[in-house]
């Protein structure tokens, strides 16, 4: 019986950490603190969520990147004109 007790107050304290945590995820997005966007995430100001780290490998390495050659254009090729095809579709006649 003590078993059956102890999972079903596991269970409730569970459920109970689960609510709370929405009510509080709610709370937030009501009041809008969520709602700092802009285009450069960089720009924004750093927070306890925030935990991504902008850098580059030569911020680590101490090294000169190297220069990266120009990509070619790409060229445009034009379409071929397509040729209508014939329905292949079996017809049903009435």
């Amino acid at each position: 019986m003590e078993l059956r007790l102890a999972f079903t107050e596991f269970l409730f304290a569970f459920c109970a950490v689960v609510l709370a945590d929405r009510v509080y995820g709610f709370s937030d997005r009501l009041l809008g603190r969520f709602a700092h966007k802009t285009d450069k995430p960089q720009l924004r100001a750093a927070s306890a969520n925030d935990w991504y780290v902008y850098f580059h490998r030569s911020d680590l390495t101490g090294e000169k990147e190297p220069a990266r050659p120009a990509a070619p254009a790409a060229r445009v090729i034009p379409a071929a004109a397509r040729q209508p095809r014939r329905d292949s579709r079996p017809r049903l006649r009435a």
